[in-house]
């Protein structure tokens, strides 16, 4: 058996992203074998004691033996340098993540990081020129092509059920983007990377690309249907004060992948509904993969829930939708770097998303 990876873990507390979908799956069988929390670093050093006291116990459970979790707090340089960790994870504000994502490699550790992956695309690129000289082993927290319908559309593609592929329908919505609690309201500050669509456009470009390849050429639309916006308390209820919002709303996106289909993305963020479809058309058939937000409109998050596929018109079945950051990390274990997005990926998301914007502005195509 394999030396389980020693993980350190920079934005890991009681609550928040990481604690409710990162970290749950790493204290569960095949992970469990795989993975040993030893160190966590957060902010402060009352919710660092605190959150390590949690996670001890429950690696612990999990090892079947007594773990403890090492508390740190203030600079990431503390577990870089921590000689019983040799990967670390970061979970943190977009502000933060370069910074914080540098020391480690600086450090020597190998790096997880959610995307966006730096506040712009300077720090992507940054961190993955820093990481390629080094030597540093990346990946990026882009778990959508993770889902659970993923493969099934790909063995359907591959093994010819739809012939040459011709066209591809791509539409993202979300209700996200109207009203901003604290833990969010960073997302519209002017000096912030990453607006309200652009977390949501990091991770559809990534599926999109990951399931059709890459893109060759395009034209492009980026518009603010939501100059002003609603500033809502802990439970996003608003609180009746409303701001300035100057970031794309929406993305509409149309053009030539390099199989010489052609595409269509619209993106979108701040509407009423949330979810997404999808149609995949071939000379042969089509797919179409759709989400169930006609009878959940409520949730927040587009490809929450599981989706559904037909392949002419017939349903297709699938297995049960696993915790698809439970499969990114269990990729990132076993070695399969062809599975997963690494920083080199990011990069290249980053990229797109700003020949995006210039497409919009310059009002032309791009030819990438």
């Amino acid at each position: 058996m394999a030396t389980p990876i020693r993980l350190g873990f920079v934005g890991l507390s009681t609550a928040g992203w990481a604690s409710r979908d990162l970290a749950p799956p790493l204290f569960k069988s095949p992970l469990s074998s795989k993975y040993s929390l030893v160190a966590l670093s957060t902010s402060r050093a009352e919710s660092a004691e605190v959150s390590a006291e949690k996670y001890s116990k429950l690696a612990s459970e999990a090892a079947g033996t007594k773990v403890e979790v090492k508390p740190y707090h203030g600079s990431a340089e503390h577990i870089a340098r921590d000689k019983d960790v040799d990967m670390v994870a970061v979970s943190i504000n977009v502000i933060d993540q370069a910074t914080v994502a540098s020391k480690i490699i600086d450090g020597g550790k190998n790096l997880f990081i959610e995307w966006p992956a730096g506040n712009r695309l300077e720090d992507t690129k940054a961190l993955y020129d820093a990481a390629k000289a080094k030597g540093i082993k990346t990946a990026v927290g882009l778990q959508l092509r993770f889902s659970h319908f993923v493969p099934k559309v790909k063995s359907i593609i591959e093994s010819g059920g739809l012939g040459k592929i011709v066209s591809s329908d791509f539409h993202v919505f979300a209700n996200f983007g109207t009203v901003f609690p604290p833990i969010v309201q960073y997302l519209i500050n002017p000096s912030t990377g990453a607006g309200p669509l652009d977390i949501i456009a990091g991770h559809s470009f990534d599926l999109f690309m990951h399931v059709l390849g890459p893109l060759a050429s395009f034209s492009a639309v980026a518009k603010n249907q939501l100059p002003l916006v609603s500033i809502g308390d802990s439970n996003w209820i608003p609180t009746g004060e409303t701001v300035p919002q100057g970031k794309p709303t929406q993305y509409c996106v149309s053009g030539i992948l390099t199989s010489g289909a052609t595409f269509n993305l619209h993106l979108e963020a701040g509407v009423s509904e949330t979810g997404f479809t999808w149609v995949i058309q071939g000379e042969k058939g089509r797919v179409r993969i759709t989400d169930v937000s006609e009878t959940e409109p409520w949730k927040s998050q587009p490809f929450a829930l599981p989706a559904r596929i037909y392949h002419n018109g017939q349903r297709v079945e699938l297995p049960a939708e696993e915790n698809r950051s439970g499969l990114l990390w269990e990729a990132i274990a076993d070695g399969k770097e062809e599975m997963y997005a690494t920083l080199e990926q990011a990069v290249k998301i980053k990229e797109l998303l700003r020949e995006v914007l210039r497409s919009s502005e310059e009002g032309r195509r791009i030819d990438l």
